[in-house]
């Protein structure tokens, strides 16, 4: 006989339907848990992730600025030597166009090329009886030299602003019948032997090869004067400057001193001639005049002109 089942009563259903809705209740909350963890732990991981990917944009963007300021920098050094090879470059362009000189005497530096033509010291000094057949010709350093230095004997032809410009055209001489050019003076004396001083008042000239070639012409006319067929030629080197005290203007400067210079050791060298170096009795070694030698810095006072004229007295060329 089959086994009748037991039905529940009404407790035990009752307790079965609370059991239930726990159940429930804690499915119920298990899958909410579950998700907020879920979303917490995605919510983290995305927070990090963006943080990761921040830090490595900002490494990114510190390595760039880096890199920039690298590359700046080697562009700044780049420059900076370009611009210094090129500040080089130029400052040995103007060396090599100024003459390269002797600072104590302003002749060539290292070189014996124009010594033949330089007038040596001689053993013995002359006195001013060898003057007698000679004139002296120039501007105004060479007049300051007639007044002031002592000298006895030679004649002199001289003028303030004497150049080789208006060598032939102005009537600078004053004689007794008036003012005459400097050839028609030298008509009227006996010279064979020429001391020349000129080239200070041409320190502005534009193209200083000019000067040598002027000089040039001038002094074949003064020969083509001369009494003697052969007279000896002295051309006497512009003397320095003391730049500081010189107020004529900024042409007048021991830069254009020794280009001028230059340019009649040249003509001297080609023509023969010879070349009285005052500089080296007057230069200060640093391309200048001695300070103290000329109070406007250009015209010396007397006890330079009279080293002036022991120095002429001490380099002449000996007669044969």
């Amino acid at each position: 006989m089959a086994q009748k089942k037991k039905r529940p009563n009404a407790r035990e259903r009752r307790n079965g339907f609370i059991i239930n809705i726990l159940t429930l209740i804690v499915l119920i909350l298990l899958v909410f848990e579950g998700k907020s963890l879920i979303s917490l732990f995605s919510s983290q991981t995305i927070q990090d992730r963006i943080r990761q990917e921040e830090s490595e944009v900002f490494a990114g963007a510190n390595l760039t600025e880096k890199q920039t300021e690298a590359v700046t920098e080697m562009s700044s050094e780049n420059s900076t030597e370009k611009s210094s090879e090129n500040t080089t470059e130029q400052e040995n362009e103007s060396e090599t166009d100024a003459p390269v000189t002797d600072r104590f005497t302003g002749l060539p530096d290292g070189s014996d090329e124009y010594m033949d033509i330089v007038v040596p010291e001689q053993a013995s000094a002359v006195d001013d009886s060898y003057f007698e057949d000679a004139v002296f010709i120039g501007d105004s350093r060479m007049q300051g030299f007639r007044n002031l230095s002592g000298i006895t004997k030679g004649s002199f032809v001289t003028a303030v602003g004497m150049e080789l410009e208006n060598f032939y055209t102005d009537s600078q001489i004053a004689t007794a019948a008036g003012n005459v050019t400097v050839l028609d003076a030298l008509k009227n004396i006996n010279f064979s032997k020429i001391y020349m001083m000129l080239g200070t008042n041409e320190l502005g000239a534009y193209d200083m090869s000019q000067v040598g070639e002027s000089y040039r012409q001038v002094l074949a006319d003064i020969k083509q004067l001369s009494s003697s067929p052969d007279p000896i030629v002295y051309v006497y080197s512009v003397i320095y400057v003391d730049e500081p005290l010189v107020t004529t203007g900024d042409y007048v400067n021991n830069t254009n001193v020794d280009a001028v210079n230059m340019e009649i050791l040249k003509m001297c060298k080609e023509e023969g001639y010879h070349y009285i170096n005052l500089n080296e009795v007057l230069s200060n070694g640093y391309h200048g005049l001695i300070s103290g030698a000329a109070e406007d810095g250009i015209h010396l006072n007397t006890d330079y002109c009279k080293e002036w004229l022991e120095y002429t007295k001490t380099h002449y060329i000996p007669s044969v």
